[in-house]
């Protein structure tokens, strides 16, 4: 039987949406100036042509913007009534699309709306769509599902989101089990990890750089590091000092990721003058460089597919019967002789290949 950490390498998570902090560095920088080159060019074609050219964002404004849009989705998320793996598998779904796609090109406003949509749809849990455009002011169904397609796309058809949920009851239940603390400190840790878990990998890059698990012990040690310590000793007891002290190193380097965003900040955010002064400035800012095909989703998929209806036919290829079914008389020596060509990879080359 295969290990966990096998079987979470064949996942699309490990395979498609992992990098190191510089690679990803590195796609969003190249994201940004494909948008601001594409933007130019269509500016200067417009007519009448737009003069002079807007100030585009920078990759680290579209950073800021992202991570305010990923607020604003948790912040609507419980106004939905959506269950926390859902909110974050969203939340994950967004981070993904934007790797590729710029704030610029696709409007994030209307690109969280279709991630808490697609995040139901993709954790199984049915809910109606006119029921969740009726949550969002001057939102209809029809908009949701306009960026649908768009959004798989960007995330390359990866819809499986593994989270670090599980992981933390299956640690508080070993704490419970060795009897080493007292259930009023396992509860708290338990209820403080939580929390992080629920808000700081989210607007945090740690879903692309560590696994579920090095995230969830990384929650925990911010809670209470005795407990993550004593769960160390007894997971790689006998293998050795320098084992436990490199995965130790990656849950300390999480750890410090996290501590950057803590839960608290979700209510801070929305009254903190600065924060919401920085996070209008750059949303005018974006008012003014956005893609004017792309603004509209709605009229957008509409003129798609109008164009894809007034396309030509193709003249039938009419072919005698026993070039499609056979005539039965060589057709076991050939269907032996025939190769079959090998499979690709059904998601594509890693990102950056």
């Amino acid at each position: 039987m295969a290990t966990e950490d096998a079987r979470y390498r064949q996942s699309t998570q490990f395979r498609l949406w992992s990098f190191t902090p510089s690679h990803l560095a590195t796609l969003r920088e190249k994201t940004n100036t494909l948008a601001r080159t594409h933007l130019a060019n269509r500016l200067r074609a417009s007519d009448p042509p737009v003069d002079p050219i807007p100030d585009f964002l920078t990759p680290a404004e579209e950073y800021k913007i992202l991570n305010h849009f990923t607020l604003e989705m948790l912040r609507a998320a419980p106004y939905c009534n959506l269950p926390t793996d859902i909110q974050a598998t969203a939340a994950v779904f967004l981070r993904r699309f934007y790797v590729t796609n710029s704030v610029m090109t696709y409007p994030p406003q209307e690109l969280i709306k279709t991630c808490l949509f697609f995040g139901c749809k993709a954790e199984g849990y049915f809910v109606r769509v006119q029921k969740l455009a009726d949550t969002f002011p001057n939102t209809t169904g029809e908009m949701i599902l306009a960026a649908e397609y768009v959004l798989c796309q960007g995330i390359r058809f990866a819809f499986d989101v593994r989270h670090p949920y599980r992981g933390l009851e299956g640690a508080i239940m070993e704490l419970r089990r060795l009897g080493d603390f007292d259930n009023d400190r396992i509860n708290q840790a338990h209820k403080r990890a939580r929390d992080i878990l629920k808000f700081s990998p989210l607007v945090t890059d740690v879903y692309f750089h560590y696994t579920p698990s090095q995230i969830m012990y990384a929650a925990l040690a911010i809670a209470d590091e005795p407990l993550v310590q004593r769960l160390m000793r007894g997971a790689f007891a006998g293998q050795g000092e320098q084992a436990k002290e490199k995965i130790w190193g990656i849950i300390e380097n999480c750890k410090a990721v996290l501590e950057k965003e803590p839960p608290e900040k979700m209510a801070t955010y929305w009254v903190d003058a600065e924060s919401t002064k920085a996070a209008k400035m750059l949303r005018r800012k974006l008012t003014k460089c956005r893609d004017p095909d792309r603004v509209d989703l709605v009229a957008l998929q509409k003129a798609r597919r109008e164009q894809a209806a007034q396309k030509p036919k193709g003249k039938e290829d009419t072919k005698p019967d026993d070039k499609i079914f056979g005539n039965g008389v060589n057709d076991e020596r050939e269907s032996k002789r025939r190769k079959v060509a090998p499979i690709a990879d059904p998601f594509g080359p890693p990102l950056g290949a």
